[in-house]
């Protein structure tokens, strides 16, 4: 009676620990006597060791939720400090890979695992930009509150070129999260819609706190300038822009954009070879010089 007393005990004791660990999220990997909280090393944003760890728990059960969804976090959120952009383009395709394994389980953690999804097939580019707005707009039918989710989605909608949905979002991101960069990307949307006056608008509005922003700024007023066939005040902006950057290569390529406009192609070939030759990937100056 007492040795099965004993037993029950033991048994007792290890159900305890095991939910306990499933309470504290807490995996025992293999051939380790120590728990491996991902709560914890999410907090000290130890990413690789999450993504390490969770191989390991992967290799026995493919299917672990917890896992799927820490290390599809972790492969993103690794991702995006990247500056190489294979590397940056393979976390994403992993995390993509790992999110939808564990939207196939059943959890109320789907609104965020459906956000972070969202975003790493936006930052898989062009062709997974359709999927992008599918997640990011599943997410907020759930109710998703993360502020940078209109920017993913005015973003999304802005490589399709749909620049109407992407107005609609980034001026919902200015409601929540307002910021001079994305003040000059609503005037950069405007102006691609053709609506100057609201471009204009922006433009006025946007700080230039640090040089990145004052050439940004001063590119879209040459833009806005250009659609307006103001040609002089168009010039005057993106000689500025050389002025402050002598590499800008779309400097060059939207004043052989004014030639162009004025009827002056070979100036305008000879500006966009010179964007060329500053940046081989400009793909603007390559679609006008070998299309």
């Amino acid at each position: 009676m007492k040795k099965k007393f004993i037993i029950v005990l033991f048994v007792i004791i290890g159900l305890l620990v095991f939910f306990l660990g499933l309470k504290n999220r807490t995996v025992h990997l293999p051939f380790s006597d120590e728990g491996v909280s991902y709560s914890e090393m999410w907090e000290k944003k130890q990413y690789a060791e999450i993504i390490s760890y969770g191989s390991t728990v992967l290799e026995k059960n493919p299917m672990d939720r917890n896992t799927l969804i820490f290390t599809g976090y972790a492969n993103f959120y690794q991702g995006i400090s990247i500056l190489d952009m294979e590397e940056r383009t393979a976390c994403m395709e992993r995390a993509v890979v790992l999110l939808r394994q564990a939207l196939l389980t059943d959890g109320r953690e789907n609104t965020d695992v459906m956000y972070v999804l969202g975003k790493a097939y936006y930052h898989l580019g062009y062709f997974y930009c359709d999927l992008a707005i599918k997640y990011l707009t599943e997410a907020l039918n759930r109710h998703c509150d993360s502020k940078d989710i209109f920017e993913y989605l005015g973003l999304a909608y802005s490589k399709l070129d749909m620049w109407s949905h992407a107005i609609e979002n980034f001026e919902k991101s200015m409601e929540v999260n307002p910021s001079d960069v994305l003040t000059l990307t609503l005037a950069q949307e405007y102006i691609k819609a053709g609506n100057m006056d609201k471009a204009g608008y922006y433009l006025d509005k946007a700080g230039t706190d640090n040089a990145v922003l004052n050439e940004k700024k001063l590119l879209l007023q040459g833009q806005l300038h250009l659609g307006l066939r103001e040609f002089d005040k168009a010039m005057e902006r993106f000689n500025k822009v050389l002025e402050l950057n002598p590499g800008s290569a779309d400097a060059h390529y939207y004043i052989g954009e004014v030639y162009e406009a004025k009827g002056e192609l070979q100036k305008a070939k000879a500006q966009w070879r010179k964007a060329y030759n500053l940046n081989p990937d400009h793909h603007k100056s390559k679609l006008k010089l070998f299309s």
